[in-house]
């Protein structure tokens, strides 16, 4: 930046390696969206190109009081990054007059700059728009970007212009080459109190670059409540701050101003506070006069000399780093905080899935038991009540015990295509109320145990999206689905187990018609609602038919453990349903936490900061 530029660099200013390359990496953190004042991608793109890093949101679910800081933190975490990478790639001292409505900002604006720049008048507001004074060599345009705004640069040669009253959704920029004014930045701002939110926006960003504040007010303004308040804030950061009251009468005086601003915490002394007079022709030519301004000028220069600037930006970037850092904590705190309520959410979700399975298994118990046991029972009793192990021929236990099931459509040479046919039979008894009844109650459960409190909180909104919660068609489909698995699987043990039946014994219970015949009631008493019975019934129905040998008895086992296995699939199949259920909420939850390398950047950002040097 010519002159100033390399009598800063030589004099103690930030370490032009490390703060810099420092920055561009802080800029890069995920989650950190700048919503204010950021370099222009065409002026970084080389250095980001080497970077891992891209910007992202940092998320957050809602889950705990304090939810809200966490997006406005983030914002303004970005913003730190973004002033402390715009002062380095600028080494100037920024100078910003702030003020409300008609306090006179622009008149002072052109005293101190010695031309006549903005335009003045009794209109209000005058100033439309942000006006910056500032040497060529800075060259703003290419190093800040307002996203909400337009930068016009006019270059030095159109000095003679017209002045500007600037525009809303623009920033001028009118250059010069003045050397004894090389490493300030002067700027005129848009009124605090503006009803223009844009323009309060654009205050707001100058004023967080700025390391020298003045101050403006007016006799009539000064004790306004948005100004005001913006004023104790000056006051209590650690930049220059000058309090000029325009156009006051003769009878002000500091001691009146001091006493009616004594509530605010900040150091506000009346040597930091200048009287200037009203001037109705030619105020900025009036100013140039007047011993007040005179004064004041003086300090302003010598406070603000190009001697001093290296000692005033290591101070305000130390403020700033400071700030930064415990914003960072701040953040760090709340954003773990937030993953111990989502592990305990989550647990707590798991807990809503158990007891509304175990909830759903005891009452197709109690369903069952109560409507379907003793029928059952009965069923497989009288078809296998007439064997009598001692006074009859097998062939006529094998006949009695088939002439049933080849009633039902279960006896006899059957091909795979017809045994498939029998199971899409049962599939079609199957009741689907139960599981969608279950799931119902977990919804229910889990908006009303596991929903954030507050409406806003991104959580209690994901949660209720359409789609969420399972459609009756989806239940369906999952049923059937886990349905169609276990009638595979069903076949497949039963051809297993019919190819390993010893040809000389192919009756009794090793007859297939028979050991499909299990099958297909062990399956139709588990749809029916039976699977958590089915295996103490087919065992105690078949038991009194098997006799002592090892051969028999290899078999019943079998038959056993194939029903035993055969109620716990379907079991599982039905209660997956509520396990997906329960995914879905989970991924409701895992979409707002922070990914895993927006918290490894972050944890780099903290230390990268602790690192980063004013000298």
């Amino acid at each position: 930046m010519g002159n100033a530029y390399d009598h800063y660099c030589s004099d103690g200013g930030l370490g032009e390696t490390e703060c810099l390359d420092g920055l561009l990496l802080l800029l890069t953190l995920p989650g950190l969206s700048p919503i204010l004042p950021t370099m222009k991608p065409d002026a970084i793109a080389d250095d980001m190109k080497a970077l891992e890093f891209s910007p992202r949101s940092v998320h957050t679910p809602g889950l705990i009081e304090e939810w809200e800081e966490i997006s406005p933190l983030s914002e303004s975490i970005s913003v730190e990054l973004q002033l402390l990478h715009i002062k380095k790639r600028v080494p100037a001292l920024w100078v910003v007059l702030l003020g409300g409505t008609g306090t006179g900002k622009s008149t002072l604006f052109n005293a101190l700059c010695g031309r006549h720049l903005s335009e003045t008048g009794v209109e209000r507001p005058k100033t439309g728009g942000p006006i910056l004074y500032a040497h060529e060599s800075c060259e703003l345009q290419k190093n800040i970007l307002f996203p909400e705004m337009e930068i016009t640069t006019r270059p030095a040669s159109d000095a003679d212009s017209s002045p500007t009253s600037g525009l809303s959704g623009r920033l001028i920029v009118l250059e010069h080459n003045r050397k004894e004014f090389s490493h300030l930045i002067l700027a005129d701002t848009p009124d605090l109190d503006s009803v223009d939110l844009a323009n309060r926006a654009v205050a707001e960003n100058l004023y967080n670059l700025s390391d020298a504040v003045i101050f403006v007010a007016s006799q009539e303004k000064y004790a306004d409540e948005v100004p005001s308040l913006f004023l104790q804030r000056v006051l209590k950061e650690e930049r220059l701050c000058y309090f000029i009251l325009n156009k006051a009468q003769d009878l002000s005086t500091k001691e009146d101003i001091l006493s009616l601003l004594k509530e605010g915490k900040g150091p506000l002394s009346s040597d930091r506070i200048w009287l200037l007079p009203y001037a109705k022709h030619h105020p900025s030519s009036a100013l140039a006069d007047d011993p007040s301004f005179h004064d004041f000028h003086a300090l302003f220069l010598k406070e603000l000399s190009l001697t001093q600037m290296p000692e005033i930006r290591k101070k305000i970037f130390s403020w700033h780093k400071k700030g930064l850092q415990n914003k960072l904590d701040r953040l760090t705190s709340l954003l773990e905080k937030e993953h111990k309520a989502a592990q305990e959410w989550l647990k707590s979700l798991n807990s809503l899935e158990s007891r509304t399975s175990a909830d759903f298994v005891s009452e197709q118990k109690k369903t069952f038991s109560s409507k379907n046991q003793d029928a059952i029972k009965g069923e497989i009793k009288r078809l296998f009540s007439k064997y009598d192990v001692l006074g009859r021929p097998r062939q006529w236990i094998r006949d009695t015990i088939l002439s049933p099931l080849r009633f039902i459509g279960l006896a006899g040479k059957k091909d795979n295509r017809q045994y498939r046919q029998e199971l899409h039979k049962v599939r079609d008894k199957i009741d689907l109320i139960p599981i969608r009844t279950a799931v119902e109650k977990f919804n229910h459960l889990v908006l009303e145990e596991l929903s954030p409190a507050h409406e806003k909180a991104p959580l209690f909104g994901k949660l209720r999206e359409p789609g969420t919660g399972l459609s009756h068609e989806e239940i369906k489909g999952l049923v059937w689905k886990a349905q169609d698995e276990l009638d595979a699987w069903l076949e497949k043990r039963f051809e297993d187990l019919a190819a390993s039946l010893p040809r000389t014994k192919r009756w009794g219970i090793y007859s297939t018609s028979i050991l499909w015949g299990i099958m297909i009631v062990s399956l139709e008493v588990a749809v029916g609602g039976g699977f958590t019975i089915l295996d103490a019934l087919l065992g105690s129905a078949l038991a009194p038919f098997v006799t002592k040998g090892s051969v028999e008895l290899f078999a019943f086992h079998e038959i056993q453990k194939v029903t035993r296995e055969l109620a716990d699939r379907y079991r599982k199949g039905l209660l997956s349903v509520i396990h997906v259920q329960k995914e879905r909420y989970e991924r409701c939850l895992q979409s707002l936490l922070m990914p895993a390398e927006a918290k490894d950047a972050l944890q780099k950002l903290r230390r990268h900061t602790a690192d980063l040097r004013g000298e």
